[in-house]
């Protein structure tokens, strides 16, 4: 009996030892995850350093803020979301099965804060991380604002799906596009209402001529 249990045993934990074997590592190699993690913070602390520059500027201008107002949770609510996604990533949970995605994955992240960041620079005094208007606020319909209303949020959806991509697993991918959009979609109807009541026909006459996020689409 005893040697009946032993001969099961055996074959049980060479599978399990072989199904950790076949277990592919997230990236292939060291140079892909250092080039991760730089493009990874890169990307991340490059905006949030000038969105915390010039949001403390641009305080003590502002003119008017919503009475009721959430959307200042949606500049955390990506933030578990990405940490949740990398986890998966690492994890190998819902892996892609084309592992090339990992590079073209990695520029799209990169392009989407950089069009994020431009946006806000183009805003110049105009920006802030809360749904508000400035003492001197004007429509600004320069840069990428000629096409889109909010390209910096443009940019974080773009850049939500590059790092899905490149941590190459469909749960993540899935869980940043859902988080980001759901978080963006709110902001962006709070916003778009506060500023028409704010700036009145020169910001009902800009809506009229752009899309919000997505070009010649929505």
């Amino acid at each position: 009996m005893g040697v009946t249990l032993l001969a099961l045993s055996l074959p049980q934990n060479h599978g399990h030892e072989l199904s950790r074997s076949h277990m592919t590592p997230l990236f292939t190699s060291s140079f892909q995850e250092i080039l991760f993690w730089v493009v990874f913070l890169g990307g991340f602390s490059v905006p949030l350093l000038y969105f915390a520059r010039w949001s403390t500027r641009n305080a003590p201008s502002t003119r008017a803020k919503p009475r009721r107002d959430a959307s200042t949770f949606t500049n955390l609510a990506i933030i578990p979301a990405v940490a949740v996604a990398i986890w998966a990533g690492y994890a190998r949970v819902g892996p892609l099965l084309a592992r090339w995605t990992f590079y073209p994955g990695l520029v799209m992240f990169a392009a989407g804060m950089a069009l994020t960041t431009w946006a806000y620079h183009t805003l110049g005094t105009n920006f802030s991380l809360e749904v508000q208007v400035q003492r001197h606020h004007t429509v600004v319909d320069a840069g990428p604002y000629r096409i889109l209303r909010h390209p910096g949020y443009t940019g974080v959806l773009f850049g939500m799906i590059g790092l899905g991509l490149a941590l190459q697993s469909w749960v993540a991918l899935v869980l940043l596009l859902l988080v980001s959009t759901a978080a963006l979609a709110y902001r962006t109807r709070i916003e778009e209402q506060f500023l028409v009541a704010e700036l009145g026909d020169d910001y009902v006459r800009y809506m009229a001529r752009t899309r919000r996020v997505i070009p010649f689409v929505w």
